[in-house]
């Protein structure tokens, strides 16, 4: 079960990313192609208890079909109950990431998935113990900018083209 999860986790995040995308047609052009084909990011924000690194948003993706981030969270946090716009999908990295949609608790670890609908009430509780780690995704994008202020983050390097091999 847990590789299936884990195995469907990157389709799903292609099929979202790529919804709108498609239609774009570089045909080689060296013009500026508005997103970009390979990245580390676009900010890291370090907050009292919160670490995270905006992975995608509309920046480096060139669209608002979807956000991407990673979440650190240190264990014995709990984040108070809230709501979404945008659909929410929780990916768990590493530790143990406690899970409550409108009244309904879940456990999650490594490999397994948490599912936000929009307008579901939330609540993120990281056991004692250990430290989690999560992936984000928010479809379609503008949960990113809701919850953090990129200001108070580091600009994340753009990735440098290198030669393909011969």
């Amino acid at each position: 079960m847990k590789r299936s999860l884990r195995g469907l986790l990157i389709p799903c995040v292609l099929v979202i990313a790529s919804t709108g995308l498609a239609a774009d047609n570089h045909s080689g052009r060296d013009e500026a192609i508005g997103y970009s084909y390979a990245t580390a990011g676009v900010v890291d924000v370090r907050l009292p208890g919160e670490i995270w690194r905006i992975l995608l948003d509309k920046s480096n993706l060139g669209g608002s079909e979807l956000e991407l981030a990673e979440l650190t969270l240190p264990a014995g946090t709990t984040v108070p109950s809230h709501t979404h716009h945008s659909l929410e999908i929780i990916y768990v990295l590493s530790g143990t990431w406690g899970h409550e949609v409108n009244g309904h608790y879940y456990l999650l670890k490594p490999g397994m998935v948490g599912v936000v609908r929009p307008g579901d009430h939330v609540r993120h509780i990281v056991p004692k113990g250990a430290d989690a780690k999560v992936l984000l995704i928010w479809a379609p994008a503008g949960e990113a900018n809701r919850i953090i202020d990129y200001t108070k983050g580091t600009p994340i390097k753009a990735v440098p083209e290198g030669k393909a091999p011969s």
